[in-house]
C-alpha cells in the first residue's frame, strides 16, 4: 500500500504547526533578518520552558531546584504569552536573558559554589548567546559583560558558601559536570546552526531574486562592489515580442486567469531563452524584450536570437491549441551595437539603449502577427542560413526609411 501521500500530508501539517509556533511574533514589515532574530528568540523561550525541569533530578531534590523548576517555566510561558499579545520583542528577550543569568547563579550558591554545583554557571552563557542571536551583536555586548559580572560575583561568594554547604556525592557532581557542559554548549551549537541555515536560505532567496532581475554576470559585478555599470556592446541582436489581441482578450476574462496565463507563457519564454543562451531584459505588460550578445558577447548572436524567436512562436502555438486562445505573437529583431547598464537603486534594472533597440522595437510594432520581422542588419547576418521575404520600406524614427524582411514561413 502506498503511504507516501498520507505521510507527506502529516509532515506538511506538522511543518505548518511548527512554523506557527515559532513565527507568531513575525510582523508584515519585518525583513528576513528581523524575522530570523524573532524566531530564534521564541525558540529560546521554548527551551526555557523545558530546561529547568531537569533540575530536581540533577540536584537530588534540593528545595531550590524544585522552586526553579516551577517558577522558570511559568515565567517563560507568561513571557511568551505577553509577546504574542504585545509584540514587544525586546522586552521579551530581556526577561528571557535575565532568567538565564540569574538561575545558574542561584544554583551555584545553593549547591555549594563552583565545585559543589559542578560549574552550573556555564548555563548563564546562554544569556549572551540568546542576546547575540535575537538582539544582534551591539546589544549582545552589554549582556556578555553582565554574564562576566555574574561569573565574578559567583567566584567572590564561593569561599563563603563552599565552607557551609556539604558537597554532593562525586557521582552526582560528575553527572552535573556532563550536563552543565553538554546541554548549554549543545543548545548554543543547535541555535547557531539553525541561524546559519536560515540565513543561508534567505541569502539564496535574495540571490535568486537578484539574478532574476538582472543578468548573472552583472549581479556578480554588483556584489563585487561596482556601483556604476555601463558598457558598449558592439555586436548584439535585440528582440521585441508583443501579444496581438491581448488587450481585448483581457477584458473578456477573469484577471486571475489573465495573470496566470501570462506568467506561464513568459516562464516558458524564459526557459527557451535560457536554453539558447539569450538574456531576457524585461517584460512590459504583454511585451517581452531580450538580447543576444550582451552582457556576455557571442559571435552567433543573430542565430541565437532567431532560435529564441522561433521557440517563442512554438510556445504560443502550443498554448493556442490547448486553450483556443485568440492571440498571436508579433516579433521584431535588429542587430548592432547597444549601450547597456544598471539603473535604479531600490529596484535595479539592467537595460539597453541605442539605435539598435529603437529599430528592433519598430520591427515589432510594424511587423505581422505570427511572423518574425527583421531589420537589414539582422538579415545580413542570417540570409545565408534562413530564407526571407523582402517588404516595403518601413519608416523608423530617427533613422529614416529602410527595407525590412520577414522570415519565410
Amino acid at each position: 500500500m502506498n503511504t507516501a501521500g498520507p505521510n507527506a500530508g502529516f509532515r506538511q501539517k506538522l511543518g505548518a504547526l511548527g512554523h506557527r509556533l515559532i513565527a507568531f511574533a513575525d510582523e508584515p514589515p519585518d525583513d528576513d533578518d528581523v524575522r530570523l532574530r524573532k524566531r530564534v528568540g521564541v525558540i529560546a523561550g521554548y527551551i526555557l520552558l523545558l530546561l529547568p525541569l531537569q533540575l530536581p533530578l540533577l540536584a537530588q531534590g534540593h528545595p531550590l531546584s524544585w522552586l526553579l523548576a516551577t517558577i522558570m517555566p511559568l515565567v517563560s510561558a507568561l513571557n511568551l504569552l505577553l509577546l504574542a499579545r504585545s509584540r514587544r520583542f525586546e522586552r521579551y528577550v530581556n526577561v528571557l536573558i535575565i532568567m538565564v543569568l540569574a538561575a545558574p547563579a542561584l544554583v551555584e550558591v545553593s549547591l555549594g559554589g563552583l565545585a559543589g554545583s559542578s560549574a552550573a554557571i556555564v548555563f548563564a552563557f546562554l544569556g549572551p548567546v540568546f542576546a547575540l542571536l535575537a538582539l544582534g551583536p551591539r546589544r549582545a555586548t552589554a549582556w556578555f559583560v553582565a554574564f562576566l559580572a555574574v561569573v565574578i560575583g559567583v567566584i567572590l561568594v564561593d569561599p563563603f558558601v563552599s565552607s557551609r554547604i556539604e558537597p554532593q556525592p562525586y557521582s552526582m557532581r560528575l553527572v552535573w559536570y556532563g550536563a552543565n557542559l553538554a546541554i548549554p554548549l549543545g543548545i548554543t551549537f543547535a541555535m547557531l546552526r539553525y541561524t546559519d541555515m536560515r540565513r543561508r536560505a534567505a541569502e539564496a532567496r535574495s540571490e535568486e531574486l537578484l539574478t532574476n532581475a538582472i543578468p548573472v554576470s552583472i549581479a556578480a559585478r554588483l556584489k563585487g562592489g561596482e556601483e556604476r555599470i555601463a558598457e558598449t556592446y558592439p555586436a548584439t541582436t535585440v528582440l521585441f515580442a508583443d501579444l496581438v489581441g491581448f488587450t481585448p482578450w483581457t477584458r473578456r476574462n477573469d484577471p486571475a486567469q489573465v495573470v496566470t496565463f501570462l506568467d506561464e507563457l513568459f516562464t516558458r519564454f524564459d526557459q527557451v531563452a535560457a536554453k539558447v543562451g539569450v538574456e531576457k531584459i524585461k517584460t512590459i505588460g504583454d511585451a517581452y524584450m531580450a538580447v543576444a550578445g550582451a552582457p556576455v558577447p557571442r559571435p552567433d548572436h543573430a542565430s541565437a536570437a532567431m532560435a529564441l524567436a522561433r521557440g517563442m512562436l512554438t510556445v504560443l502555438e502550443d498554448a493556442r491549441q490547448r486553450s483556443s486562445l485568440p492571440l498571436e505573437l508579433r516579433i521584431g529583431m535588429a542587430s548592432g551595437p547597444v549601450v547597456g547598464g544598471v539603473i535604479g537603486q531600490r529596484r535595479i534594472l539592467f537595460d539597453l539603449w541605442g539605435d539598435t533597440v529603437n529599430i528592433a522595437s519598430r520591427m515589432e510594432s510594424s511587423g505581422i502577427p505570427g511572423r518574425i520581422h527583421v531589420a537589414p542588419t539582422t538579415h545580413r547576418l542570417l540570409r545565408d542560413t534562413w530564407s526571407f521575404e523582402e517588404r516595403e520600406p518601413v519608416d523608423v524614427k530617427g533613422v529614416g526609411r529602410m527595407t525590412t524582411y520577414l522570415l519565410a514561413s
